[in-house]
């Protein structure tokens, strides 16, 4: 292995906790419940991906985009002072570097918010690359992010290792010829899921480790 590549919300940043009750409150405000399936196939998943499924629920594509713009004010007024880092996060993406590994962020997170994001817990000056929303044509599951990452690094992505949170996420490292490395986050990993990544961990806090046994593993 030469590179460790990771996502962003839900694996470093507790974002999930703090985007889940956004969308909540923002169904509290239009007096709907959006259903529990829905949002657990939020986890992971791309803007226009999302409102498709909100499309398909409530049939009304208008009220998709007030229910979005509700739910993003609602995310910009509290993600500064919600979010926490991960428990082990520092210290995975520092772990990473002391083993000589490049290191790179693949996240679907815009650019502004995922650097903003990454530097208030100073964890931006640490990857060699990173690869944002704007940068990418199609989103997880497809393996665009990871492709563009491992691409940045100048690393085949047979060599990588994908650090992930999310069943797509899971899904593009995967897709990309990486490996995936779960740390589950909302939704807990199936039978498919599992059968995709070299290792499920319960936090960041075993990456270390992992790292060790996955890189030992590849000589």
């Amino acid at each position: 292995m030469q590179a460790v590549i990771f996502d962003m919300d839900g694996t470093l940043i507790d974002t999930e906790r703090v985007s889940q009750a956004s969308w909540r409150r923002a169904a509290r405000d239009f007096d709907i419940t959006i259903p529990e399936d829905i949002l657990h196939a939020f986890v992971g998943c791309s803007i226009p991906n999302a409102m498709r499924m909100i499309d398909d629920e409530f049939g009304d594509h208008a009220f998709t985009e007030r229910l979005f713009t509700r739910r993003h004010e609602i995310f910009d007024a509290t993600w500064e002072d919600e979010l926490s880092l991960k428990p082990g996060a520092a210290e995975a993406v520092t772990a990473a570097c002391e083993r000589g590994l490049a290191v790179a962020l693949a996240t679907s997170s815009v650019r502004e918010r995922a650097v903003a994001s990454m530097r208030r817990f100073g964890l931006m000056d640490l990857f060699d690359a990173a690869v944002f929303d704007e940068d990418i044509e199609h989103h997880k599951p497809a393996p665009d992010v990871y492709f563009a990452a491992a691409g940045c690094l100048s690393i085949d992505p047979v060599l990588c290792i994908a650090v992930e949170d999310s069943f797509n996420g899971v899904r593009s490292g995967a897709a990309a010829g990486m490996r995936v490395v779960m740390v589950p986050d909302y939704n807990e990993p199936t039978d498919e899921i599992c059968a995709l990544c070299a290792e499920v961990l319960p936090s960041l806090l075993e990456l270390p480790a992992s790292l060790d046994r996955l890189c030992v593993s590849q000589r």
